[in-house]
Order: C-alpha cells, then structure tokens, then sequence
C-alpha cells in the first residue's frame, strides 16, 4: 500500500468511529469510548468485536486519543480489513491508569467488562467470536480480564506487557499469541516469566523469533510455520536489533513502543485472531438492564 492510500486508509478507520459514554450500573462508573460499526451493518447477522485497550501514554479526557495513537485501535477499521473481516471495533478512553505494573487493577476494569456485555446485548455481536487485544496497560488489562473472565472472550492478541506469573499460569487453555520484544526490558522476562508458569501448568506453547524488519512475505511465513503446530498459545519474541527504526536509540524504552507499530501490521496475526472462536455464551453472566 503506498503512502497516501495508508493515509487515506487511517483517516477513513478513524472517522469511521462513534465516541459515546456509558455509565456502569454495577459501579457507578463513567466511560468514554469509541465504537466503530461496519458500514453495511445487517442486524439478522452476527458480528465479531474487537476490544482494543490503550497504553497509558494515551491517557486523555480526550475520547479520540486512543485513535491517534498508533494503529492498535484503527486497523481493524480499514477499509481493506474490514472487507476481509467485518467486524465491530470497541476502543475505550481511559483517562487514568487502570492497571499498574504490581499486576492490580481498578474498578474501570470490571466497568469496561460491563460495557462489553451490553454492546453485545444491544447490537448483532457473535457473543462466540469476542476477541481482547492492547498494548503495554492495554495488553496487561486484557490479561486481567482474560483470567477474571475466561469464558468471555474468544482469543486474545497481547503486545508489550507482561503480568504476575503465577495468576497467569491459569490461561493454560487460552488462545493466546504473545508479542514482545527481545530489548524490552519489562515486557521479555516479564512474559518469559510467565510462559514458564503456563508451561509448569500443563500448557503448549509455540515459540519463535522473528525479524521484525521482515517483509509482509516473510511475517506470513513465520505466521504460517506457528499456526500449524496447532498449539493454542503462541510466543513470539521480535529480535534485538530489529524493532527500533534507524537513527533512535535502541534502548528498553524504543523496544517496547516500537513493538507496537510491528505487531498490528502482521496480517497473519490478525488473521489468525479471526479465526478463533468458542462455544461458551458470555451471556450466562451478563446482568441486565445495561445499555450503551
């Protein structure tokens, strides 16, 4: 894709988004989010979701800033995404931290939750097919929610974070693919830590070290080779020297935000997301009576 047509791509995924507030009965807490509702929206079909989480440098009153910060949010807008994967796409405005790195969490946690669950009751959403993704905050409060919430959501795509080890040992039969970088110095022995406690847990998981200056070809191979050894829970570490673009230090910080902008652009990842899907209806602990 050149230049001006990405552009033009990125500008029509974000205006594309609907900003509203939801209010959570359950905590009286308020919420400002961006919802993206595919064009052709047919209420007699079901849809996928897609929740994006921010990181904390993206913390704002202002509702759009989660789209102006990366593509994490606004990917799965684009026209050519959503041709191949119509979906919804739900990204909340935090204007506080929600998670911190001692693995603990806010209320905004469980008000997020409950704004899942009645999106999913107002519009034509495959309660089956709910999928969780972030980046650093945002990949760590999709770990809490995975862990607090198991049978609601379908799979998961987690970038530049990491959790407490031991609470995350129990995803052992989650969908899982874990992206970092090998010079992120919180989020690599974070998630190093973490695999070995799923793994002392009875998991499978895949691993690999990819390029990640490699082309869109090379990404799909490397995508290819990892799903087929069909294990639930994938790894992969982007290797040191590869993440940060030339002319920027290649310190702990670059890496971690650099991975960002590599692992939303791998189509096979988003693909493989897409794919998954499961039986167990959120519905069965919904609540009642919220609306968004």
């Amino acid at each position: 894709m050149q230049c001006d047509e990405s552009v033009r791509a990125i500008n029509l995924a974000v205006e594309g988004f609907r900003q509203s507030e939801f209010t959570d009965p359950d905590t009286g807490i308020t919420l400002k989010y961006n919802l993206y509702i595919p064009r052709s929206y047919d209420a007699s079909k079901p849809y996928p979701l897609v929740l994006f989480i921010h990181d904390a440098g993206a913390i704002s009153s202002d509702t759009r800033m989660t789209l102006m910060q990366g593509i994490g949010a606004i990917i799965w807008a684009t026209p050519s995404e959503q041709a191949k994967h119509e979906c919804f796409v739900l990204a909340p405005q935090y204007a506080t931290v929600i998670v911190n790195d001692n693995s603990e969490a806010t209320r905004e946690l469980g008000a997020t939750v409950d704004l899942v669950r009645a999106l999913v009751s107002r519009y034509s959403i495959d309660r089956n097919r709910v999928y969780a993704t972030g980046q650093s905050m945002g990949c760590m409060a999709s770990i809490e929610m995975l862990i607090r919430y198991p049978d609601m959501f379908a799979a998961a795509l987690l970038v530049a974070g990491q959790w407490d080890a031991t609470r995350m040992s129990s995803l052992t039969e989650a969908n899982l693919w874990v992206i970092v970088a090998e010079g992120d110095r919180r989020a690599f022995p974070g998630m190093n830590a973490s695999m070995a406690a799923l793994e002392a847990a009875g998991a499978r998981i895949s691993r690999a070290t990819w390029n990640g200056r490699a082309t869109r070809e090379e990404f799909a191979v490397e995508v290819s080779k990892m799903v087929a050894e069909g294990n639930t829970i994938k790894y992969t570490v982007l290797g040191r020297g590869t993440v940060v673009p030339e002319g920027l230090p290649d310190d702990g910080r670059n890496n971690h935000v650099h991975t960002w902008r590599i692992a939303y652009a791998i189509e096979g990842v988003r693909d493989w997301l897409f794919a998954q899907a499961k039986a167990t209806d959120l519905t069965a602990s919904a609540g009642c009576g919220k609306q968004a």
